[in-house]
């Protein structure tokens, strides 16, 4: 049997009929990765559960199974939305840097699917963004405030304690230590440029007139090449 760390890698890298259907078959109640809804559950609240998965380690959320005392029991949808009109509302409570998608999963009815013959779901995939985290709401609800964050824990999607919040923080530390965005990437390449011209056009002169100054110089420009180096993670590329 499959474990359920390679059946989640693969409905989470190519979510279709057969992922899912491995997926539930080895699955028998919640994770912090995983949640399970019977219906397709109201914006705001669905909006808080990506959230919190996408502040812990990302993970996938099913709506059509209901999570049984007997294990999961994948009843299907009676009616779906529209996936575009889904994700229009989810804008108004997901901030734009938050990564998700969400995929329309239909069975026919050959006999090969099973209990899921003829039924429909929805798979909502959460990608960890460790740049970006903590996520917020932007806007709130009657259940939280655009100031709660929220996380995975105990297989529950709950509001972060001290700890919670640290362990977050820790995670966009570690992950991002060396990493560059595009600005930065951009700003650090123009003060490269400049450095070079300094080795370049007034090298000669410069070596004649103040030796120290260029010696300077050129450690710089070794510094800011080994500095984007590593924010790019090609340090170790041939």
């Amino acid at each position: 049997m499959k474990s359920i760390k390679e059946n989640f890698a693969k409905l989470f890298d190519d979510p279709n009929r057969v992922t899912l259907k491995d997926s539930l078959m080895n699955l028998t109640t919640e994770y912090d990765d995983f949640e399970f809804k019977e219906i397709e559950i109201e914006t705001h609240i669905l909006a808080k559960h990506i959230i919190g998965m996408a502040n812990t380690n990302g993970g996938i959320i099913i709506l059509g199974v209901k999570d049984t005392e007997n294990g999961l029991k994948p009843c299907g949808l009676e009616s779906t939305r529209d996936i575009t009109d889904m994700k229009k509302q989810l804008a108004k409570y997901l901030p734009h840097e938050l990564t998700y998608d969400i995929h329309q999963i239909d069975y026919d009815e050959r006999g090969e699917w099973g209990d899921l013959k003829n039924k429909s779901f929805k798979i909502i995939k959460i990608v960890f963004t460790s740049e970006y985290i903590p996520f917020l709401p932007i806007k709130g609800s009657e259940n939280y405030e655009k100031t709660d964050i929220f996380c995975r824990k105990n297989s529950s999607t709950t509001r972060c304690e001290y700890d919670d919040l640290q362990d977050i923080f820790n995670k966009r530390k570690r992950i991002n230590r060396y990493r560059i965005s595009a600005l930065t990437l951009r700003n650090e390449l123009e003060e490269l440029k400049i450095l070079s011209s300094y080795n370049t056009v007034f090298n000669q002169a410069l070596s004649f007139t103040n030796p120290s100054f260029l010696d300077t110089v050129k450690d710089l420009e070794r510094r800011k090449i080994k500095y984007i180096e590593q924010g790019l993670k090609i340090e170790d590329i041939d």
